[in-house]
């Protein structure tokens, strides 16, 4: 195990490779209006950009998890990282919507490769009693996305043009990959996931009603967070400052709904802060639709709804974590394809009802299925007491004793 300090910066580089991912997976949704004007489509087809990438990640997580085991984590994560930069170095000199459509879908592999495998990386380095916690706060990094990855790369866009903010994503990628190479120890790999871990996940009543909220909880979000700039230009006339600025506001919210969860967590457990994260989320997407042409009433709803956005995709990291600790590797891709296919779903369902003239529902649409993965969730926590119940301790995962020498 690492030692306090080594710890330190292995999380804070985990959170920073997070912040990165999920400035790139979310930056379409604050310059969708100048992608599609750019390359000529769409709105609901530049939202397809989170679509299909969602669907890619969706399906490739529980790959990797199954194919990566033996590989070195420290290589593994550098490379998705490196690929990720690669990826949107040639979206930053795209002309065709179709070349940065492909590009996405190499993205998609990255982060599909780097979120859940940084999070089982946490498990097998950690003592349990920190592993609920480390994930948690590393899962801070998707969140502060949201408070300069998505807001500045809209600005950026609008003010620059939408390759500059693909550019920049690249150069921070880089870094990103620097930190994880200088921080994860070597010679650090996963036990193998047969096909009995899989079978034990797949028919894990707690787990399957988990995941289940996890796919309810981002189709709920992205119904409405994909076309968010679109809504905020159409209910308030907002141009790119304002936009901005709301998104600015929207993501430190979600920023400190993070870290309130991570000790959350640790005081109530993990099924009671998931629940509190989504009635949160629900009112805050109703408030949004009834007060949507009336500035306050938007920055009030961005902030109910933004304290439990991303600490909801966190705390599902822990819940399942907890429930089967030997098998984290499995269910934490699972959860991720999870993430990905609601926001596939949201994506596609949101964009369904723009061609429909329904722009103006989109809040409350969001929160209907918000609020459903709410009644879901209580319903999964009486499941995950009795798997708590039955399970033992084991190792999710080994790590060459020489790695922690060098620490």
């Amino acid at each position: 195990m690492l030692r306090p300090a080594p710890e330190r910066r292995l999380l804070w580089a985990i959170l920073f490779g997070n912040f990165v991912v999920g400035t790139g997976v979310l930056l379409p949704a604050g310059m969708l209006t100048e992608l599609a004007s750019g390359l000529d489509v769409s709105l609901p087809a530049a939202g397809s950009l989170l679509v299909a990438s969602g669907i890619v990640v969706a399906i490739g997580a529980p790959l990797v998890a199954a194919v990566t085991s033996q590989v070195d984590r420290r290589l593994l994560l550098v490379a998705s990282l490196l690929l990720y930069s690669l990826s949107h170095v040639v979206s930053a000199m795209a002309s065709s919507f179709d070349l940065v459509f492909a590009m996405r879908m190499s993205m998609a592999v990255s982060a599909a490769i780097f979120t859940p495998q940084a999070a089982s990386t946490l498990g097998a380095l950690l003592p349990p009693e920190r592993r609920s916690a480390a994930i948690t706060f590393a899962f801070v990094g998707w969140s502060m996305a949201t408070v300069g990855g998505v807001p500045l790369g809209g600005y950026v866009a609008h003010m620059f043009g939408w390759q500059t903010a693909f550019a920049i994503v690249a150069a921070l990628s880089v870094i990103a990959a620097i930190a994880v190479a200088m921080t994860v120890p070597g010679r650090v790999r996963i036990a193998p996931l047969n096909a009995a871990a899989w079978r034990r996940v797949l028919t894990s009543p707690a787990m399957l009603l988990v995941l289940m909220v996890t796919i309810l909880n981002g189709t709920g979000q992205f119904t409405f967070f994909t076309y968010l700039t679109p809504s905020l230009k159409w209910s308030l006339a907002a141009g790119a400052g304002l936009v901005t600025a709301v998104l600015a506001w929207y993501g430190v919210c979600a920023t400190v709904g993070n870290v309130i969860a991570a000790r959350l967590v640790a005081e109530i457990g993990a099924p009671r802060s998931a629940l509190i994260a989504l009635v949160s989320m629900t009112v805050g997407l109703v408030a949004w639709g009834v007060g949507a042409h009336h500035l306050t009433a938007v920055l009030v709803a961005a902030t109910v709804w933004g304290l439990g956005t991303f600490a909801t995709n966190s705390i599902q990291q822990a819940r399942l974590a907890n429930i089967a600790p030997d098998v984290a590797s499995a269910s934490i891709a699972l959860n991720t394809s999870a993430i990905y296919l609601g926001q596939a779903a949201g994506s596609a369902f949101g964009g369904a009802l723009i061609e429909a003239d329904w722009l103006a529902s989109l809040p409350f649409a969001g929160a209907m299925l918000l609020a459903l993965a709410a009644g879901v969730s209580m319903l999964a926590n009486r499941y995950e007491v009795r798997a708590s119940r039955n399970a033992s301790p084991q190792t999710v995962a080994t790590c060459d004793a020489k790695a922690d020498q060098s620490y």
